[in-house]
Order: structure tokens, then sequence, then C-alpha cells
């Protein structure tokens, strides 16, 4: 069955992210610019998240992944057309690797119950079931050699991670590759989720989780909806900040239409805030102070690794611009996990959720 044929299928996610999430990026100058216009955040009532002061991280409820089933039933042989054309004929799926940008299509194996066949790990996998296994990874690229030494039987994964010599190697050595379309927005999530069930000889247990996956991402949305503003004037308005302080990274991204990193713009938009990015067409990504001032964030969205690596809030705002903005004045920052914040799979309602708590500071944030 063509993996490029399932339906709702996106188009290949241009994951800088995923990779900015792993791979090191240029470092980028940063331009002191002037003081922002305020007025986007004195149109906001008392009430209003858009001036909620100090920051918050966002935790799922569960540092783990639930599978829908702990025995499943692979029907093989199975043959499948992966994102590259090349026709794949699976036999043996006892010890699998999945490796990506983002970790998406671990927690897809590990949620249809295949856990116990995964023996290695990318870098940005790791909820509790999977942080155990070895890496197949040199920091940020793949490693032919510790990939092999795993004598895997099946390889998972798309064009977010590389060199694709290595995978390319890793075929060429007669393992069965398969490359993935990686979802570009939540639409797409259920089409990766059964292009792998599809994949492992389980169709029927991919449509069931796809299903399951559908009702609790509308559930969730539905969750969240409720939870932020509905008057225009108090819908915040964020910005996700991607730094590695000590490599001297420093970019800002939405769903911008020409950007690198549209995947934290569905996510901004999914929790009923102003991506700021977009409103804009800010398309270059590279963060310059005066870029960001013109944005006026009210809230900043952060990795919990690049937040650290700056130094944490105090560092943070000494980035030019960053304190300049009404998000900075009020050091409104939330972070998340970066093994869980752009990992679209079985965990994205989860995500979603703990995002929404954070930013609204309901429930446990409240």
């Amino acid at each position: 069955m063509p993996l490029n044929s399932l339906p709702g299928a996106g188009r290949i996610l241009r994951i800088a992210l995923a990779s900015g999430l792993i791979l090191a990026l240029s470092a980028c100058s940063l331009i002191v610019g002037d003081t922002p216009d305020v007025a986007h955040t004195s149109a906001a009532s008392a009430q209003s998240p858009r001036l909620f002061e100090g920051p918050d991280t966002a935790l799922l409820a569960s540092s783990d992944i639930t599978p829908i089933t702990t025995d499943p039933k692979p029907q093989l042989p199975v043959t499948v057309t992966g994102l590259d054309d090349v026709e794949v004929r699976i036999t043996d799926v006892s010890r699998i690797i999945a490796i990506d940008g983002t970790g998406s299509l671990a927690s897809v194996v590990f949620g249809l119950g295949f856990g116990k066949n995964v023996v290695g790990r990318d870098i940005t996998t790791g909820f509790d079931s999977a942080k155990h296994l070895p890496l197949v990874m040199d920091k940020h690229t793949l490693n032919a050699e510790s990939i092999l030494d795993l004598n895997p039987t099946l390889i998972l994964t798309d064009y977010s991670v590389g060199p694709y010599d290595v995978q390319m190697q890793i075929r060429n050595a007669g393992i069965p590759v398969v490359f993935f379309k990686a979802a570009e927005n939540m639409d797409d999530i259920g089409s990766v989720i059964q292009a792998v069930a599809t994949t492992l000889g389980v169709p029927e247990l991919g449509t069931t989780y796809t299903a399951d996956f559908e009702r609790r991402l509308a559930d969730t949305l539905a969750e969240v909806k409720a939870m932020a503003p509905q008057a225009a004037a108090d819908r915040v308005r964020m910005v996700f900040l991607y730094m590695r302080g000590k490599a001297g990274v420093y970019y800002m991204y939405g769903n911008n239409p020409d950007g690198s990193m549209g995947i934290a713009g569905v996510l901004i938009e999914a929790l009923g805030g102003i991506d700021v990015a977009r409103e804009a067409n800010w398309t270059s990504g590279s963060l310059t102070a005066e870029g960001l001032m013109k944005l006026e964030p009210d809230l900043i969205l952060m990795l919990t690794l690049g937040l650290e690596s700056v130094g944490g809030i105090e560092g943070l705002m000494k980035v030019p611009g960053v304190a300049q903005t009404p998000a900075g004045a009020r050091e409104r920052v939330v972070d998340m996990s970066d093994y869980e914040m752009f990992t679209w799979g079985p965990r994205t309602p989860d995500v979603l959720l703990a995002l929404a708590h954070a930013i609204y500071r309901t429930g446990d944030h409240a």
C-alpha cells in the first residue's frame, strides 16, 4: 500500500525546527531597537490572561505513553512504498528503530504497542518507556555504526534527520528503511499513525488507534477553546523563541508562511492565541531585537533546555529586545520539555492541554 496515498497526509514538514530542536544552527546577530508601542496590551481587560505576570512550566499529566495494546499481532510480510517512492518489503518487526527530528515516529510505535520491539532512539525521544534505549546519534547526526550495531530489522524515518547518506548506508546493508511524511498540522497526525501501523503489519489496529487519537484531540481542542478568551482584545499574543545560548543560536517562529517552523504557529493558534510571527509575516526566523519588539508578544513560548541555555528567566531578559516586549516586561514565559512540545503523535492532545493550563493558569496552574 503506497504510504504517499494515505488520505490527509501533509506536505513534508520543513523541519529546521525539528532539526532545530536537535541540529546545530548557525549563529545570528541581535540588533537592538526601540521600545515597542504597547497599545495592544492596554486594550486588554484587567482579568485578561494577556496581563498575567511571571513564568510557568507546562507539565504533562504523564511522562510516558499508554499503548492501545500490549500485544499487537502484526501480519507480515508487508510491502509499502515510502516517501522516497521506494518499495520496501517488511518481514520482521522484532527490532525497530524509529528516528526523526521530533520523536514523533517513536511515539506512534510505542503507542501501537511495539515498544518492547524498539532497540534504539533518536535524541528527541525521551518519554519514560524509551529514555533508557541507546542513542543512535552523535550529538545531532545519525551514526551508522551505532545503528548497525543494534542489528535492527526495520528503520522508520523521515527527512528531518540525517545525513541522508547514513540512511542509504543502512538500506544498502540490507535493512528495510521506510521514509514517512511528517505531519505539518494536526489533521495529518492520524495519517502518520495509520501509515506507521500499516508498515508494522497492523492496519486495523492503526484504524482503531487513529479514531481514538482523533476523538481525544477533538475533546482536547474543545477543552482548550473553553479556557481561551473569547474576546479578541483578550487573546494572548504569542511567539516561540528557539535558543541555544552557548552556540549563539537565537530564532523566533510562528506559522510563518515561508518560514521553517510553521509547526509553532499551529500550536499557538490551536491554543487560542494570536500568532504574532504570522501576523507580521515574519519569515526570516533569525531573532533580532527590533523584529521581536515590533511583534509585541504578550507571552513567549520556549523549550526548557533552550531557556536554561540562556540562564533562565534572568538570562533571557538580557537577550536584546526581550525585556522591551510586553512579555518581557512581565517575564511572561511558558516553557515545555524539549522531548514533548513538538512531538506530533499520540501525545499531542496532552501537550496542548498542558500548555493551555500553563498559559491560562487553570487547573494546577491556577
